[in-house]
């Protein structure tokens, strides 16, 4: 099959960046399957196994640089002007209130899914061999999202570690901390997030909005790494109880930290190896793919 993707964006990411290194896990993957793939991207661009094309900023239509021989076209986010030819739309945030999307578009999860009034989702899925599986933990626990972001709730992590007395590493970004057991080291690079992950006891994501997958969970199980996050969201879809713990309550998080020498690291390898892998996902995709390209929708 020939696929074409659209992804305005300089790939692949150093640093930030999930929704991203989900696409790049997409496209090579499927190169690795066989199919010849093409990238028309942002200059800066360099993927070595898929046909990059560069632009110097996004466009309105990407048809003028689709290959005749494309079979589908694979785009992330809601195009202005829909494609002549077969395509699928992979939706990676949660939208805007009122937000249209178009028929032919996945989300990254069933929640993400049936809160966009759709049905259709895919998981996302990561590469195992980007990620050191470690079953012997160092004494820490591990905070790794965009700091900045109030979402994200950096800030309850922080008050477990004062009141627990615990040792928090927090990762994505820096702040002054007067701590000895709280330290910031900014935004990290993929080895070093490797690194992170797998010494970490667990990794504590107390998200408080609608997560759509959260992808540095799958990361931090594919470790062999718990997680100990809230319901929010995709959570009880990713997190189940041999994994790590969901909490709604302060008192709940404390007893996570408590108790998470009972999770198995091989539990949680074994959780991404069966339902989250780039393989899997990528699968799936190629199965809508021939699904659109014969009956012109999902």
């Amino acid at each position: 099959m020939n696929i074409f993707h659209y992804y305005p964006k300089v790939l692949p990411v150093k640093k930030y960046g999930g929704t991203q290194r989900i696409a790049v896990n997409l496209m090579k993957e499927q190169a690795n399957m066989g199919h010849r793939v093409y990238l028309l991207s942002l200059a800066g661009t360099h993927l070595p196994s898929i046909n990059v094309m560069a632009i110097k900023k996004p466009i309105r239509n990407v048809e003028d640089y689709v290959p005749r021989d494309v079979d589908i076209i694979q785009l992330y986010g809601t195009p202005r002007e829909i494609p002549r030819k077969p395509y699928l739309v992979r939706i990676g945030g949660n939208g805007k209130p009122g937000e249209k999307f178009m028929p032919n578009t996945v989300f990254v999860s069933k929640n993400h899914a049936m809160r966009h009034g759709s049905t259709h989702y895919i998981y996302s899925g990561i590469n195992l061999d980007d990620f050191i599986y470690r079953e012997k933990k160092e004494r820490y626990f591990l905070f790794l999202a965009k700091v900045s972001w109030k979402v994200k709730n950096v800030e309850l992590a922080i008050k477990l570690a004062k009141v627990m007395g615990f040792t928090l590493i927090v990762a994505g970004g820096w702040r002054l901390s007067f701590r000895r057991n709280v330290k910031f080291v900014g935004e990290v690079n993929d080895k070093e997030k490797a690194k992170l992950l797998a010494g970490a006891r667990a990794l504590i994501f107390p998200t408080n909005w609608e997560e759509p997958i959260g992808n540095v969970t799958l990361e931090a199980l594919a470790s062999g790494t718990p997680v100990i996050t809230t319901n929010r969201g995709a959570m009880p879809e990713v997190v189940t109880s041999d994994v790590g713990f969901r909490c709604d309550t302060f008192e709940q998080f404390k007893e996570a930290i408590e108790r998470i020498d009972e999770i198995s690291p091989r539990k949680c390898r074994e959780r991404v190896e069966e339902n989250f892998t780039a393989r899997i996902m990528t699968e799936k995709y190629i199965k809508e793919y021939e699904r659109i390209i014969q009956t012109g929708s999902l």
